[in-house]
Formats: C-alpha cells, structure tokens, sequence
C-alpha cells in the first residue's frame, strides 16, 4: 500500500481510495493518477490488491503468452474484497478518514460498487469496469459516476445500457460519461498519442475530481 496525498491537513478527514486494475500498483500510470488526484486536495490510498503478484505490466490484457485463468485463481474476488475492507477500516482507525471515496478502474471498477452497499464506501468513480453485475449495481448506495470506452470488451454497448437502466430504475444519484474513441483501459492506459485517446483519459480525470467535489 501506498499513499499520497497534500499538505492540507483539513483534507484528511475526506480520503480517497484507488482500487487498481489488474497491474496494479506496479504500473507508472496507476502511481503519477494517484498523484494527480492527491494534487486535487484529496489524500489517497493505494492498497496492493495483489500481495505483490500484479499482472506484469509487459503484459497486455488477453496475451496468450500469460495465463489469467490461473492468475484470477490465485486472486478471486473475496480475496480482493478482504484487502479493499481492511484498507477502508484503516483509513477509518489511523487516518480518521469521516468520508471515504474510491476510484476504480477495470477490475477495481467491479470492486468499488462492492462497498458502496454500507461498507465503507461513501462516494464511487468508475472507470470502464469489467464484469460488474447488475447484483453489484443494485446494492450501490451512495453517488457514483461512470467513465465509459467506445469500445470496451468487458462492458458493451448492451452492458453499459443495461448499468445506466438499472441507476435510473433505482432513482440512484449517478453520472455516465461514453468517451468516443476510447477503448477499454483509457482511464489509466490510453495512448495518448492519440488525440480522441488523450482527451478521454484527461476528461475521466477531470470527471472524477468533479465528482468528488460535489458528493464527498
């Protein structure tokens, strides 16, 4: 785990957590995000989710050459939630965080909606998340905001109309961004040398800290 945060003391009692995607906290762009949030007023935390076993960041998301079945064994969803609650209890014990906000991106996009059902999770920005079920958005309890790729395997045109159905049917505060030209990842991966690629993941940014500003 690491954190980051700025010198305004009077922040500490709002606290962010990053809920990492499958690289984790080994990934550049996962750690200079996480500064660019805390430059925002707004100390973070970033839990190693992975016990120091990431996906390695030379390898791309459906590389043959890497085995993710065994990978997702040794790290099924309950092992993750444990981490991501004892960080919350953490932040809540030692920091004395009174309002805790998460971001999450890809597989920490799954995890955050997790504990926004009265687990600790106060405040949710999500971007392009993979394999959130309609369970999971059900019990979302507080307001969340959505960042969503044009083209994104892990959420379709038809899962990504199926989550925004199920916020309006709950009369749930939220917000769903679609990033034309983005694909899955451009929150944290995108080329940026690719102008509508560059625009997404600094407008997510921005999305995210707006949200943040008004709900936490």
């Amino acid at each position: 785990m690491f954190a980051r945060r700025t010198d305004q003391e009077r922040q500490w009692s709002k606290i962010i957590i990053f809920v990492t995607d499958i690289y984790g906290i080994a990934i550049p762009n996962s750690k200079l995000l996480a500064d660019h949030i805390a430059k925002a007023n707004y100390p973070v935390i970033v839990p190693d989710l992975f016990a120091g076993d990431p996906v390695p960041v030379s390898v791309s998301e459906g590389s043959p050459v890497f085995n993710m079945t065994e990978w997702r064994l040794r790290h099924p969803i309950d092992a993750i939630d444990a981490i991501v609650a004892s960080t919350i209890a953490y932040v809540q014990s030692e920091l004395g965080g009174k309002r805790i906000g998460a971001v999450g991106y890809c597989l920490g996009g799954k995890h955050v909606p997790r504990f926004m059902a009265s687990k600790g999770i106060d405040v949710g920005f999500i971007a392009h998340p993979s394999n959130l079920t309609t369970d999971e958005i059900l019990a979302i309890g507080g307001p969340i905001s959505l960042a969503t790729a044009q083209f994104d395997g892990s959420l379709t045109q038809s899962l990504r109309r199926a989550a925004v159905d199920t916020l309006e049917s709950m009369n749930a505060t939220f917000q769903a961004s679609l990033y034309s030209g983005a694909n899955h990842g451009f929150g944290v991966r995108a080329n940026v040398s690719v102008p509508q690629e560059k625009y997404a993941k600094a407008a997510a940014y921005a999305q995210a800290v707006q949200w943040f500003d008004a709900w936490l």
